[in-house]
C-alpha cells in the first residue's frame, strides 16, 4: 500500500506542547482533494490520520507519555509515535472549513506533518 498525502498540518508547533488539546491546526488540502470536503462542516469532530514524519526509530515497548514512572507497555498498547508504520490517529474538534483549509483543535501532530485521510466522527458508529 502506498499512502498519498492529501493535506499538510500547519500549526507552527515544532516541540511537544504542554497540552495538545489547546493546539489549533490548519489542514491545508491539495487542490485536487478539495471537492471531497463537501459538507464536512456539518460535523463537530473528525478523525485525522497523519504521519509521524519526524520519528525515525521503532520500539516494541515504551513508557506511556514518556513517563519513566509508569510501567512499560507494548507499542500497540500505547500512543507512542515510535511505531512500525508511523501512523497517527486523533479525534479532533472541527472548527471550520474554508476552501482548501480545515481548521481543527486538539491534533497532536507537528507542523509539516502529512495528512493521509480524515473521516467524520459519528456517534452511532464511533461511540
Amino acid at each position: 500500500m502506498r499512502l498519498k498525502r492529501i493535506a499538510t498540518v500547519v500549526n507552527g508547533v515544532t516541540e511537544t506542547p504542554d497540552d495538545w488539546d489547546r493546539v489549533r491546526s490548519n489542514l491545508v488540502f491539495e487542490k485536487k482533494f478539495v471537492e471531497g470536503l463537501y459538507r464536512l462542516d456539518h460535523f463537530k469532530h473528525i478523525w485525522v490520520i497523519f504521519g509521524f514524519n519526524r520519528m525515525r526509530r521503532t520500539m516494541m515497548k515504551s513508557h506511556p507519555q514518556h513517563n519513566l514512572k509508569k510501567p512499560q507497555v507494548g507499542i500497540f498498547a500505547s500512543r507512542s509515535p515510535a511505531r512500525p508504520n508511523k501512523l497517527g490517529l486523533t479525534l479532533v474538534q472541527l472548527i471550520g472549513v474554508r476552501r482548501n483549509v480545515v481548521t481543527v483543535k486538539g491534533l497532536d501532530a507537528f507542523d509539516g506533518s502529512p495528512v493521509y485521510d480524515i473521516k467524520p466522527w459519528e456517534e452511532e458508529i464511533d461511540y
